[in-house]
């Protein structure tokens, strides 16, 4: 089983135990995701915009055991548990992007995630990227710190691709 549908992403969410403000922030992940996807496809771009709501649904499922540093690849991790390889694919760097060098659905999850608050209501991506920096700088361990930075300029070039193509389907209407 490599697909799932809205559904039951939602109802494996819930099985696994993530807490409902969790859920929360991943359906509005989801509708972000939605509505990016359904304007990049608006002005000619390819967009696998269910892969991008189903993931943007279980992005933070690793959230739901203990994990490491990188929730993201816990997150993967569980998903290939279940057989959701695609998905998995997608969700493993929303976390700490090694590259901007990924799908357009990568980027978008990314994109949706960090302008999508813990409620799941829509923040501001530069707001949300100084405090990760923040948070990031004062950590004491050199290596988490580092790829935490690392990961965050990654996140900004994303940020500003995504935009980008955002603002020219907006124009380009």
């Amino acid at each position: 089983m490599d697909a799932i549908t809205r559904e039951e992403a939602r109802m494996l969410i819930r099985h696994v135990g993530l807490s409902e403000r969790l859920v929360q922030h991943a359906e509005g992940v989801a509708r972000r995701g939605e509505s990016v996807c359904r304007l990049l496809e608006s002005s000619g771009h390819t967009v696998h915009a269910e892969k991008v709501i189903i993931a943007s649904l279980v992005h933070d499922i690793g959230l739901s055991r203990p994990h490491g540093l990188d929730h993201g690849e816990t997150s993967a991790e569980v998903l290939e548990e279940f057989g959701l390889n695609n998905l998995a694919d997608l969700v493993r760097e929303h976390v700490f992007p090694k590259s901007s060098h990924l799908s357009l659905e990568a980027k978008i999850l990314i994109y949706c995630n960090l302008t999508t608050g813990p409620d799941g209501e829509a923040i501001d991506a530069k707001t949300k990227l100084d405090f990760l920096h923040q948070l990031a700088y004062n950590w004491k361990n050199e290596y988490e710190r580092t790829r935490a930075l690392n990961a965050l300029q990654i996140k900004r070039k994303i940020i500003s691709e995504i935009e980008a193509l955002i603002e020219s389907a907006i124009v380009n209407r």
